[in-house]
């Protein structure tokens, strides 16, 4: 006589039920909340690259990504500061109103230039600038221009220029002389002066050193 098929019983059903519900219900909400909300705090408040100390410097132009802050209080912020006290080249912007900007350079104890106003696609955008100053390149003699035509590098050490998402805001000569490799900060201003801010008011996000 053949016994009866019995079906097997689940005996964790009832536990497992629960565990799924308060995964589905609850866990999870919570859990994509929390990486959404990081996401929406690294988006408003994205990591800033500068540093109190000077970053290291080679040789070349100077690139540096920067989230402007949202105002226009006017004030020229720093974006780059290079050189030591008394022998320097800063570097500013200039937030004006209705999503304008204005770029400007300041060699300590030579002169102040400044380009023309331009426009912003907003206040809080987010723009790549590129220096070029003289004191960020080697003498015109010095071997580490390689095979670099004298020409380029007689330009390079007498003019100045800066571009923003790659279009020439400001522009000139200058005759203003250095010690090879000054001190590079970004966004900062530890120098002084009665004209630049100390600090710009945005985030930098990114930077780098092209020779």
């Amino acid at each position: 006589m053949t016994s009866p098929s019995i079906a097997p019983v689940p005996i964790a059903a009832g536990p497992w039920r629960a565990i799924r519900h308060i995964l589905s219900h609850w866990l999870l909400p919570i859990l994509l909340a929390w990486v959404l909300t990081g996401a929406l705090h690294h988006w408003i408040y994205p990591a800033d690259v500068r540093n109190a100390e000077p970053t290291d410097n080679s040789y070349g132009k100077v690139r540096m990504t920067v989230r402007l802050p949202g105002t226009h209080a006017g004030v020229p912020e720093p974006l780059l500061t290079c050189g030591k006290m008394g022998n320097a080249a800063l570097v500013y912007i200039r937030l004006l109103p209705d999503n304008r900007a204005r770029i400007g350079v300041e060699f300590w104890n030579v002169g102040l230039y400044q380009g023309p106003e331009f426009e912003l696609s907003s206040a809080d955008a987010e723009i790549e600038i590129t220096c070029y100053l003289p004191m960020l390149f080697p003498k015109v003699d010095d071997p580490e221009w390689a095979f670099m035509p004298k020409e380029l590098r007689q330009i390079r050490r007498s003019q100045y220029l800066v571009t923003v998402d790659r279009v020439v805001r400001l522009q000139g000569e200058v005759n203003y002389s250095n010690d090879p490799h000054p001190p590079l900060y970004l966004g900062l201003n530890p120098l002084g002066g009665s004209f630049v801010t100390d600090r710009f008011t945005g985030v930098v996000l990114r930077s780098e050193q092209i020779f």
